[in-house]
Parts: structure tokens; C-alpha cells; sequence
């Protein structure tokens, strides 16, 4: 790891390097993306993960699930991506994951360290997180719950937009910041595809006078029971207090 990433991974995100294991260091447990992003795999999900919140809609399940292994593949992969110039072997293909007893993620399996990035331009550098990461990863759990795809990639859209606003707080990284508020400027990628991550975030003021982030997506957590609308929800309603905020998500 670089110095520049020991010192991101030393401040706003400290304890995120140990959530990234080798195959040797992974427990037994650990599972192949591919065979958790299944059919089967999300059905497990949503059963073991869904008795956490009464077996509420199931919708909501999965949009509440997903943003930790949006959270780690972002905090993880879009962090070498920009501060490193490298990338890290997220494909599903060759990705694991550790879930805990929860059925949470707790840490993502890599085979191997990163690789220098073939295309450094903002539209082209994140090709392989949206097409053999993020991509298959969240058809597949939009098709096996009902959610809508656009509601996931605004989940994610959340985590890219909070790590830029973390990078430009460090003096040694405001070109990568740079390059990461680009991405979520291009309506196109370099393959000439839409981009998912087209403005997923906007930065409105407050009553109080301060800037906050409000998402573009709402992610439906409020249809879980006990759960109210998350404090950057879009919803016309969202001034409505929370009861409980879900457990161990990432700024989410």
C-alpha cells in the first residue's frame, strides 16, 4: 500500500485496510462473490438478513444489505483507483467476501495486490468497477429482491461522493478528489455506455445555512420496520425522526 493510502486509510477511513484479505489470510467461511451473487446466494440473504428486520420487504432488505459491500468495494477499490493509480482485482469472478454472523460483509478477498491502471482519464478508470464489479453485482441483486437497479447505484453513488469530499481534505490528494467529482459530472463513460454515477448527489443548503449532500434516489430503508428515512433521503417527507439507524453502515 502507499504512503498516500496509509495515511487516507490512517484518517477519515482508519481501519479500512484490514477490511482487504489474500485468499491465505481469509477464514474457510469465506464465500465466492459469484456464489453469493446468485440466485441462491441472495435468497440466503434475504432470509438470514431479513429475520434482522422481521422479514420486512424485501426490497428494502437488499438496499439496506448492499451499501456494505458498495461501501468496501468504493472505500477499497475506488481509493487505490484514485489515490494509487491502481486496481485492485474486484471482479466478481475472481472476488470473495467474509460475511459475519450477520450476514454482513465484513472484508473483501482479493487473489492479488493491484495493477497499474491502463486508462487514466476520468471516463475510462473506472470501466472495470462498473462492468465486472458493480455491474453484475447489482443486477443481480436488483433481479432476486424487485428493487430498482437506479436505487442501488445511488447507493453507491452516496459512498463515491463521500470518499471525493474525504480526499479533498487531504492536501497531498486533491487531484484524485479532482478526478473522482469529474466522474460524477460525465453523462457517458469512455465505452460510450450511460454513466450510473452521473450526479448521484446534490449539495443543497440547509435551513442552518449548511451544505448537505441529498441523493438524487431514495433507498427505501424507511419500508424496513423501526427504520426511518436515512438524513440525506429526498423525499419530501424526510424531516420525519428516525426510530433506529441500521447497525455498522459505512456513512450510510
Amino acid at each position: 500500500m502507499s504512503v498516500l493510502l496509509d495515511r487516507f486509510y490512517a484518517g477519515p477511513l482508519k481501519g479500512m485496510e484490514r477490511k482487504l484479505l489474500t485468499w491465505d489470510q481469509a477464514p474457510k467461511t469465506a464465500w465466492r462473490a459469484t456464489d453469493l451473487f446468485s440466485r441462491r446466494g441472495m435468497a440466503h440473504v434475504i432470509q438470514h438478513y431479513g429475520a434482522e428486520h422481521q422479514h420486512g420487504d424485501c426490497r428494502a432488505v437488499m438496499s439496506l444489505w448492499s451499501k456494505y459491500f458498495l461501501a468496501l468495494t468504493t472505500y477499497t477499490g475506488v481509493a487505490h483507483n484514485l489515490l494509487a493509480d491502481r486496481q485492485l482485482p474486484l471482479d466478481l469472478s475472481r472476488l470473495g467476501v467474509v460475511l459475519g454472523e450477520d450476514m454482513l460483509i465484513d472484508a473483501l478477498v482479493v487473489e492479488d495486490t493491484s495493477t497499474p491502471l491502463a486508462d487514466t482519464r476520468a471516463e475510462a478508470r473506472f470501466l472495470p468497477l462498473i462492468h465486472d464489479t458493480w455491474g453484475p453485482a447489482i443486477t443481480c441483486m436488483a433481479h432476486n429482491s424487485g428493487i430498482a437497479p437506479r436505487a442501488l447505484w445511488s447507493n453507491l453513488g452516496q459512498y463515491v461522493d463521500y470518499l471525493v469530499g474525504q480526499l479533498h481534505t487531504l492536501p497531498a490528494a486533491q487531484h484524485a478528489a479532482e478526478a473522482g467529482e469529474q466522474l460524477m459530472t460525465l453523462r457517458k463513460l469512455a465505452d460510450g455506455q450511460r454513466n450510473p454515477l452521473f450526479q448521484p448527489v446534490r449539495h443543497c443548503k440547509n435551513a442552518e445555512g449548511d451544505i448537505e449532500p441529498i441523493r438524487r434516489v431514495c433507498c427505501i430503508r424507511y419500508l424496513l420496520p423501526g427504520l426511518g428515512y436515512c438524513g440525506n433521503c429526498p423525499l419530501a417527507c424526510r424531516e420525519k425522526p428516525e426510530t433506529q439507524s441500521p447497525r455498522r453502515v459505512v456513512n450510510g
